[in-house]
């Protein structure tokens, strides 16, 4: 889990200092204010700081790590001063805190070719992966990335590695065709019924690499044994009652049809409920969730579940971020929060600031005390354009 960010001179921030909550993160901005660059920054330090290049005494670390780096951000050039804000002379530094500590910070100047390493970055001592999701979805590009016969240089030229790694994440061994054992867990159930509620079915890997679409739902089933009688349900809320179903995905008579052929608003869920199955994600076990533009090609009627099933997996342990501009999520993420059950999202807002022109970011923990955004401001001018228009048709 991430505690504190320290950017100097990267890219579009010169400064920033942000701290973040344990729960639900919100970066806000206009289109060009830098919050996919966060995002991706926060992404490649984060697999740093989990200990992806363990060996750090081999002489091939710094390269490396500068390399995969910079292939988050699929820049043009092979060296990481290309993220240094244009015309500063003074270093680019990166620092990501953990909640548990430990630091991950590295430094560049604009003309270096690799990171150097801070010598209190500390290597935490349990894995802590963080998964990124970008904008665009990826279950109909998995058989394109990673097929034998595709040039791997030639793919790494037009994915940059957030697309790669979610792609070898998505077909992670562990996910059970039958049933799964989160099932069972009563932390994580309702999401993973939701998610496939949601858009009428789940993603099958295909022999050939790729992708299916399979509908159908999730159902309690008697739980038969080999001896033909019943058997008791693992699951804990039916141990209490010694019930002795159990819960099957269950396809309709409809022929499954592929990927390509579903709507890209249903991918993205898909995607969620991959990651959940094969254990990618396992709340209060993996890394931050990081997810750039969740409402992308969504229907708005989804956007409410969506929110629901964040705001489930952030109360048993799971650190989301989330980078929007759309002012949909964001009501129904201000709507839905229950302080109750001890939710809590922070909002960041991304600005450029008149005086100076910089990115400048505002944090709170209300939506409604963050100063007005573009977002809030073109909603606005279209209510009041609205408004005006019922008046004048009220008034002829």
């Amino acid at each position: 889990m991430i505690a504190n960010l320290e950017f100097e001179n990267f890219a579009v921030f010169e400064h920033l200092d942000l701290s973040l909550s344990p729960r639900v993160n919100v970066v806000i901005g206009s289109n060009g204010t830098g919050k996919t660059l966060l995002l991706k920054a926060i992404y490649g330090l984060g697999l740093m700081a989990d200990g992806q290049y363990p060996d750090r005494s081999d002489d091939g670390f710094v390269a490396s790590a500068s390399g995969k780096f910079l292939r988050i951000f699929s820049t043009e050039e092979d060296r990481v001063g290309t993220l240094s804000s244009k015309g500063i002379q003074s270093q680019t530094r990166l620092r990501l805190v953990s909640a548990d500590g430990s630091a991950t910070e590295v430094t560049f100047g604009a003309r270096s070719q690799y990171m150097n390493f801070s010598a209190d970055t500390v290597t935490p001592k349990s894995a802590n992966t963080p998964v990124y999701i970008p904008t665009k979805e990826v279950l109909s590009l998995v058989r394109g990335i990673r097929h034998p016969k595709h040039d791997r240089a030639t793919v790494e030229m037009i994915f940059d590695d957030g697309y790669l790694n979610l792609a070898e994440l998505l077909v992670k061994p562990g996910f059970d065709e039958k049933t799964s054992d989160l099932l069972e867990d009563p932390r994580l159930s309702n999401v993973i019924r939701d998610l496939v509620a949601l858009v009428g079915g789940r993603y099958r890997e295909n022999n050939d690499g790729g992708f299916g679409f399979q509908p159908g739902q999730y159902e309690e089933r008697a739980q038969a044994t080999t001896d033909g009688g019943e058997a008791k349900s693992r699951a804990q809320i039916a141990k209490a009652y010694q019930d002795s179903t159990e819960t099957r995905f269950v396809s309709t008579d409809v022929e499954g049809f592929p990927t390509g052929m579903t709507a890209e608003g249903y991918r993205k869920i898909g995607v969620l409920h991959r990651l959940l199955c094969n254990g990618s994600i396992n709340p209060g076990n993996t890394g931050t969730l990081l997810w750039d533009e969740p409402e992308s090609n969504l229907n708005p009627k989804l956007m409410k579940k969506l929110v629901q099933v964040l705001l489930e997996l952030s109360r048993n342990g799971q650190q989301i971020i989330l980078a929007t501009h759309d002012y949909v999520l964001l009501k129904w993420l201000d709507l839905l929060m229950d302080e109750g059950k001890e939710d809590h999202i922070r909002f960041h807002a991304i600005y450029q600031d008149p005086d100076t022109q910089k990115m400048s970011v505002e944090s709170a923990d209300s939506y409604a005390l963050i100063s007005k955004t573009a977002i809030s401001d073109t909603f606005a001018e279209l209510f009041d354009e609205d408004m005006a228009r019922a008046l004048e048709v009220t008034n002829t």
